[in-house]
């Protein structure tokens, strides 16, 4: 009986370069049927099964003891074992054969090797051994073409995938290009193509990439209490510091009108580690500020802090984005409490370690975002920390052990029509009464609109808001960019631990209002606010509005 081989190309191969397959490096794995005997019978020639139905011959059968895999060198020998042993035994017929191939082959491409094919060679069943041939298109050359501000070499290394000379591992593709894509202002895409020399495919990794630096000036009005109208915000960082993807970033906030009410300097420096899911940042800050809160108390804020972090990276994780990180900061708050022509200087350090997770997917209806994080309070860091008598000095029973756990999450719902609804909630527990710089704070701009900037603050309490947007308004063309009006209701309730008898423990905000959203030439982004609060706050009264607005131009 003759069953001659396929001559088709695999294919899920096919759909991934119009490569020409050819026979990869030679090796061989074993599979042999336990306890089986060699075939004493005369060989058996595998041949075409069609053919032999149109001659009207009966399917014939043979004993197969072995499968022996010729010209592999990706796989381990239990992987190609776990294959094709369901197929080991007496009276097998020719389709028992091809499944073996069939789950042969459906273990390469479930591992990430699509450029791979697996043979039923034509062949004598001889001593009820098969053969199968697997042939495994290498890469030839790996070219990255279009870039400007990257690095060839740089963006080579960071696909070792489709490293030359190697077997295509496209899943492991898939995710480093995916993490090398991550930043917006680089897109690799890789295109696949038949090599220059036989059995080889060449890749080219095009690249889209725009100037790392980036920039950006803006000025609102979400100011707090007694403080000056004005709020400015500027930034300046770069994303490719020394071609190896390091991020560096240093911005100003402030009180135009007068810098001696508020102003705060931070930077942050990012290196990931090559080779790796790990990232480290150091990060810190410099306020200086005056502000004025209740009853004719100003307190004067100056203080810094630096930190630093891992971050973990998780990969292969599909649509969506999974990073963990661990890191201390080291805090040195000097505040000066004022009442009248009295004051009393409040110093506090402490290095509290906060333990976070970030989550992020975007989708084609939409993105929706989640951050927890757990921070705990140590009473001595590295020989570092105020004790528990400055703490309760600080704030009545406060103590440097804390624990406290946050999070937040929003998202973005495109309905038909590009109608969007938009949300976005915070919520923060402890378990003991905690230091200002801890606190959640609710009001402002970005947290309960109608109020002032963290009008009401607390130490455990949940901040919320939902949007309805319409569609992008066209009316102005192109010059106005994704324009839309919206209806908002933001609220937030907030609590104290252990308030002393006079304190006001309960705080409860809440508003509605409208907005608008735009984005001038590109690079100007624009926002209006007009919030209505339905409670009275400590500094604004009940149905009395507030219209804010934010002018940010970016680069």
């Amino acid at each position: 009986m003759r069953v001659r081989k396929k001559k088709g190309v695999s294919p899920p191969w096919q759909a991934v370069c119009a490569a020409v397959i050819g026979l990869g490096t030679q090796g061989a794995a074993l599979a042999q049927a336990d306890g089986a005997k060699p075939d004493a019978a005369a060989p058996v020639q595998v041949q075409n099964q069609a053919q032999s139905q149109a001659e009207g011959q009966p399917e014939r059968r043979v004993d197969v003891n072995e499968y022996v895999v010729r010209g592999n060198t990706v796989l381990d020998v239990r992987a190609i074992e776990r294959a094709v042993t369901p197929y080991l035994g007496p009276s097998r017929t020719l389709k028992d054969i091809e499944a073996a191939r069939d789950a042969l082959l459906a273990v390469y491409q479930a591992k990430g090797y699509q450029s791979v094919y697996v043979d039923l060679p034509e062949q004598q069943v001889t001593g009820g051994i098969v053969y199968l041939q697997v042939s495994e298109t290498r890469v030839g050359r790996v070219r990255v073409v279009g870039t400007e501000y990257q690095s060839p070499r740089e963006v080579r290394e960071q696909v070792p995938a489709l490293a030359e000379g190697a077997v295509p591992d496209f899943t492991q593709a898939q995710a480093q290009l995916t993490e090398l894509n991550r930043s917006g202002k680089r897109q690799v895409m890789p295109l696949v193509k038949q090599g220059a020399l036989p059995g080889t495919m060449d890749v080219d990794l095009k690249v889209e990439d725009s100037s790392p630096w980036r920039a950006s000036l803006g000025v609102n009005n979400d100011y707090s209490a007694d403080t000056k109208e004005l709020r400015a915000i500027a930034s300046i960082g770069h994303d490719n510091l020394w071609q190896l993807g390091h991020s560096a970033s240093l911005s100003f906030f402030g009180s135009p009108q007068d810098l001696n009410q508020t102003q705060v300097w931070s930077g942050s420096y990012l290196a990931p580690i090559r080779g790796t899911n790990w990232g480290v940042e150091v990060s810190g800050y410099l306020s200086d500020s005056n502000v004025a809160t209740v009853g004719g108390t100003n307190v004067l804020g100056k203080g810094h802090s630096i930190g630093v972090r891992g971050t973990y990276t998780v990969p292969n994780t599909g649509a969506w984005y999974h990073a963990l990180s661990l890191g201390v900061d080291f805090k040195d708050n000097k505040e000066e409490t004022r009442l009248g022509n009295a004051g009393d200087t409040v110093p506090l350090k402490y290095a509290p370690i906060t333990l976070s997770y970030a989550g992020f997917t975007q989708t084609a209806r939409g993105q929706y975002g989640l951050n927890v994080a757990m921070v705990a309070g140590t009473r001595s860091f590295l020989g570092y920390g105020s004790d528990y008598k400055e703490f309760d000095y600080k704030r009545y029973k406060a103590s440097p052990s804390f624990l406290l756990l946050k999070g937040d999450t929003n998202g973005t719902y495109n309905f038909a029509g590009n109608a969007q609804l938009a949300w976005r909630l915070a919520g923060q527990i402890t378990d003991s009464p905690l230091v200002s710089s801890e606190q959640i704070a609710a009001g402002g701009m970005n947290s309960v609109r109608g109020y002032l900037s963290a009008e009401s603050t607390g130490d455990y309490g949940v901040v919320g808001s939902v949007e309805i947007r319409t569609p992008p308004l066209d009316f102005f063309g192109s010059t106005v960019e994704d324009w839309r009006v919206y209806a908002f209701a933001d609220a937030g309730q907030l609590r104290l631990r252990d308030p002393l008898p006079e304190q006001t423990s309960r705080f409860s905000l809440a508003s509605v209002g409208v907005g608008t959203s735009f984005r001038l030439a590109r690079y100007v982004n624009g926002r209006l606010d007009l919030g209505i609060p339905l409670k009275d706050g400590q500094r604004t009264e009940r149905y009395d509005p507030r219209l804010n607005f934010s002018v940010i131009a970016t680069y």
